[in-house]
């Protein structure tokens, strides 16, 4: 791409790649998405620790590190329901492959819904760390000011970026007002209010479109609220919750926020999800105002480290 240096297409482009060098080495996303959600989590964890005013991208090495979890999860829920179906075919108490198929059923149906979900959770994992990655190391590198009006020329690199959904789903480079808002209080030290400024960018201008609005993302997630309300079939389904440590098992106390455990909840649903994610925010801050302070950064570091999810 022929570009002047210092245009504001040239840095676009420059820290575009740098969100790539992270997931994306050679040109090509890493294969393996959990391997890939750990560098995401420890890019958002680095971008913290550079600069602390950067909240949102704390909070949100925890939030990737969830989703991470909620990966291991659905692959475990794919390798044991292929099991239970290999299994039942040797099984001599079953006569028919009719009888089979029914036995079948159920495990079927997991194996689905979780592989659909998994391939959703990395979708979105990776797709929200390619948009908004990359406009913290610009406003780094250049500033508010520069932010502010290069925002609308972000979407002029998209034939030299990788983008993982197609642009009639969620176009590269859209210059949301929540992006310049967020900024301009990072910029006053308004920290609270612009995380929940990105929060507001990161969970409904893009994983709204990317996968929460797709049918059958919801209906994976509907079965999902439901198997965990009422725990059956028992370990299927993932809980929905953020732990703010390094790991994936929830612990009790401050450091796990929960969504509703309604059997109709929907994480789906933009203003459900929301009050869930500025309860989240609302506590990440509390608690870095406390003496829970050096045990959160204890987990940042790990997670900077090594991408947590363990």
């Amino acid at each position: 791409m022929d570009v002047p240096i210092l245009s504001c297409a040239s840095i676009w482009l420059r820290v575009q790649k740098e969100a790539e060098a992270w997931i994306a080495p050679g040109g090509k996303l890493i294969a393996d998405p959990v391997a890939r959600n750990r560098r995401i989590n420890q890019a958002y964890a680095q971008l913290w620790l550079a600069d602390k005013r950067f909240q949102w991208a704390g909070l949100a090495a925890f939030a990737s590190k969830q989703v991470g979890c909620g990966l291991l999860h659905a692959a475990d829920n794919i390798n044991k329901s292929q099991e239970e179906m290999a299994a039942n075919a040797y099984r001599p108490d079953i006569a028919s492959s009719a009888d089979i198929a029914a036995m079948n059923t159920i495990p079927a149906a997991i194996s689905a819904s979780s592989a659909y979900m998994y391939q959703q959770l990395a979708l979105g994992n990776t797709t929200l760390f390619l948009d908004i990655y990359p406009l913290h190391r610009f406003y780094m590198l250049r500033g508010l000011k520069h932010l502010q009006g290069c925002l609308r020329e972000r979407a002029l690199i998209f034939k030299d970026i990788i983008w993982p959904i197609a642009q009639t789903k969620l176009a590269f480079g859209q210059p949301a007002r929540d992006i310049v808002e967020a900024f301009e209080m990072v910029e006053n030290n308004l920290i609270a209010k612009s995380v929940e400024r990105f929060a507001h960018h990161e969970q409904i201008n893009v994983l709204q479109a990317t996968i929460y609005s797709d049918i059958a993302m919801r209906r994976a997630l509907d079965a999902n609220q439901f198997s965990w309300a009422v725990n059956f079939p028992t370990g299927v389904a993932a809980e929905i919750s953020l732990t703010l440590s390094a790991e994936c098992k929830t612990v009790a106390g401050p450091l796990t926020i929960m969504f509703s455990r309604n059997k109709t909840a929907r994480l789906y649903d933009e203003d459900e999800r929301m009050k869930f994610v500025y309860a989240a925010a609302a506590r990440f801050d509390d608690l870095l105002k406390g003496s829970a302070e050096k045990n959160i950064e204890d987990s940042i570091n790990e997670i900077a480290r090594n991408g947590g999810v363990r």
